[in-house]
């Protein structure tokens, strides 16, 4: 289970500047008016970020975290410890992902957040972070402050993993090291758990107090010279300074944990209405929200299985409450003026709200957020309800609701976006394998036809070990996407094309790369990791002078391939299952594999049932080829039965992912499209081309 905690920061090692200061010695009290005085110099070296703050895209460098040891508090144990953060051992996806940055680690809401991280590093044990801010006019003073060296500390939110106690030997106080931990989150705090984190800002901070390398004693001599008098720190500086740190650990851990527990008791005293000794013992064991959340439906689970009267397979269904209905409702509506042939369960959802305009449906989403829309003006409402809990809490203060309106645009855009990706054309599927890729590293494959057959066993009956070697075809995912703007002038408009149709063409462009993508694997025939192109007669997959005229012809290339060997010489006797051919051919291909189709003198006897059985794939993409692409035509095998073409999407994310968020550049909603895809020739042996020429 995850320790989340919040606070800790860095330091950069830019450039080193010494920076000589003369100090003068403390004097006795006994003595005011010393007569003389002997300066001596000592030396101290600091660190200067180099500036930074861009304030045209608001964007600065930060040090979070600087290797400090910081003391922490247990809610849990009562116990306090220091604890070190191993930056070997932190995961940075979360932060890259758009980690938010938030006021003093406040995640209450979306007015909390002040910017973004757009990139997050360590470098020599410190965290380091280029952050963007808000072009909101509530953050533009703390922009300024940030910029000109006010605020300047700063605190991971984490949750850690692992720690491993690394307590020195005889020390009573306990210091654990985490080894396995996440930031996701990075808060401007006022006072930090790591006191050297700071904004290497473009005023010239430096980013941590001065280290003292060098120091030779300053002495007050008066006429009789006394001896020489040391200055000291006071020693209740420092301790003041921890309790400051340790206090501040302890209000965070605290509002963490009020956090947890009010989470899990809305959980349980919800729908559910758990027992309260059920509920007390997640609360006093620790557990994460979403331990919690499992455990509490594995409960309500069993306690309906304990009454068989009550259905539970599916399992219990909760009344939606209003917000839910409205917020379908008005979903369904606006889907139904895009395409006015939906479903009746469609129509049935989407009648209460049937002819209101995008305008009609920010002002229902507005006054059932608590906000006031009488006397406010088309431009006002847009503008209001776009900005969701903002919008709502400038004319409902103290208001904790939030305005639907935003995520009911970005739905209607999503699914827009996602059924026309889904309803485009992708031909290439039926002789192609899918797969998934955990990064974006090279994928390499292992060939189907390079398992060698089955060996007899020895006289001891000792199996003969099969070695199974890496394809030397190999590629690697590509990203490709783009940004969908749902702006107050749309809304204003009740421009729905650009709320369906837009998205809708963006889902349309990633189906098309798709089959681009794929497509030009067999168009281009590159050369494979041997050297010799994809199809060619030394792979004994190209047959010449072979147009598609008759059964003769298809039968000449299945020979072809039936014949092909493995890499070891296996024969591995494939069937070609795929006619691919170009719209030109398509005629022709219908009447070969069609006995119906052909002329009234020919029988079903004239078409053999393996040319039958054959499924005709006509790809229009074939007849842009510029050398006899129109009368080329091709054959594959079952993908199941040997490798053919392979194309990739990034693991969990098949096909074109969608995000949104509220706009930082436009008075709005975005909504970005993206695609994580590739693909390549695996083997030669599963596809055959045929050239009329």
């Amino acid at each position: 289970m995850p320790e989340e905690i919040a606070g800790t920061a860095p330091e950069i090692a830019p450039e080193i500047a010494p920076v000589e200061v003369i100090v003068a010695a403390a004097q006795p009290e006994s003595q005011p008016e010393p007569t003389e005085f002997q300066l001596e110099r000592f030396t101290v070296e600091a660190t200067f970020a180099p500036p930074s703050a861009n304030d045209d895209a608001r964007t600065i460098d930060a040090v979070w975290y600087t290797g400090a040891k910081v003391p922490r508090f247990d809610w849990r144990t009562g116990e306090e410890y220091d604890l070190i953060l191993d930056m070997k051992g932190c995961r940075m996806d979360r932060l890259n992902n758009g980690g938010p940055v938030l006021d003093s680690h406040s995640a209450y809401g979306v007015e909390s957040q002040l910017g973004v991280v757009r990139k997050a590093w360590a470098k020599k044990g410190t965290g380091l972070a280029t952050i963007q801010f808000s072009r909101r006019d509530a953050v533009t003073p703390i922009w300024n402050d940030v910029k000109g060296g006010i605020i300047q500390n700063l605190s991971p939110g984490m949750w850690i993993y692992k720690k491993v106690d690394t307590t020195p030997k005889g020390q009573e106080r306990k210091e654990f090291t985490a080894t396995d931990w996440e930031p996701f989150e990075i808060s401007l705090v006022s006072v930090a758990a790591d006191a050297a984190t700071n904004f290497m800002s473009a005023a010239g901070t430096p980013p941590a107090p001065p280290s003292v390398v060098e120091t030779q004693r300053a002495s007050a001599h008066t006429k009789e010279k006394p001896d020489m008098e040391t200055t000291t720190q006071d020693p209740g500086v420092e301790a003041r300074q921890n309790e400051v740190t340790l206090a501040a650990a302890r209000d965070e851990a605290v509002k963490a944990e009020r956090l947890r527990a009010s989470t899990i008791r809305a959980i349980a005293t919800g729908p559910f209405k758990v027992e309260e000794s059920f509920l007390a013992a997640l609360i006093d064991e620790g557990v994460s929200i979403d331990t919690a959340r499992e455990r509490i439906m594995n409960k309500v689970d069993a306690e309906y299985r304990k009454h068989p009267s009550v259905p539970i397979n599916p399992p219990p269904e909760f009344p939606k409450d209003q917000a839910d209905k409205r917020r379908e409702g008005m979903e369904a509506a606006l889907l139904l003026r895009g395409n006015p042939r939906a479903s009746g369960e469609m129509v049935e959802k989407g009648r209460e709200f049937a002819g209101l305009t995008l305008v009609d449906m920010a002002r229902e989403c507005l006054s059932a957020a608590g906000v006031r829309t009488r006397g406010m003006d088309r431009h006002e409402i847009a503008r209001v309800a776009l900005q969701g809990r903002n919008g709502a809490a400038e004319y409902f203060a103290g208001s904790m609701t939030t305005s639907d309106f935003p995520n009911i645009l970005a739905n209607v855009a999503n699914k827009t976006l996602r059924e026309a990706y889904n309803a485009a054309p992708r031909t290439f599927v039926p002789f192609c394998r899918q797969v998934t890729a955990a990064d974006f590293k090279p994928v390499n494959r292992i060939q189907l036809s390079d398992i060698a057959a089955l060996q007899k066993t020895n006289e001891n009956g000792e199996f003969v070990r099969i070695y199974l070697g890496d394809s030397k075809e190999s590629y690697a995912l590509t990203t490709w996407g783009g940004i969908v703007p749902i702006t107050r002038k749309v809304v204003i408009n009740d421009d729905l094309q650009a709320l369906t149709r837009i998205p809708a063409g963006l889902g349309i462009a990633a189906a098309t790369l798709e089959s681009d993508t794929v497509w030009a694997v067999i168009t281009a025939n590159a050369n494979m990791a041997d050297g010799v192109p994809l199809f060619h007669a030394t792979h004994k997959n190209l047959t010449v002078t072979n147009a598609l005229a008759a059964v003769a012809n298809i039968t000449l290339a299945r020979k072809a391939m039936r014949k092909q060997t493995a890499p070891k010489g296996t024969i591995l006797n494939l069937i070609p299952k795929y006619l691919i051919i170009p719209a030109a051919l398509e005629g022709i291909a219908v009447q070969i594999t069609n006995p119906i189709n052909l002329a009234a003198t020919a029988s079903s006897a004239d078409v053999p049932a393996f040319v039958r059985a054959m499924v005709p794939i006509v790809e229009p993409r074939l007849d842009a080829v510029a050398t006899y692409g129109d009368t080329n035509w091709y054959t594959a095998a079952d993908p199941s039965a040997i490798d053919t073409i392979e194309y990739c999407y990034l693991e969990g994310q098949q096909g074109v992912y969608i995000e949104t968020r509220q706009g930082f550049e436009v008075d709005g909603v975005e909504i970005k499209a993206r695609l994580d895809f590739a693909a390549a020739a695996i083997d030669f042996r599963g596809l055959q081309k045929n050239t009329a020429a």
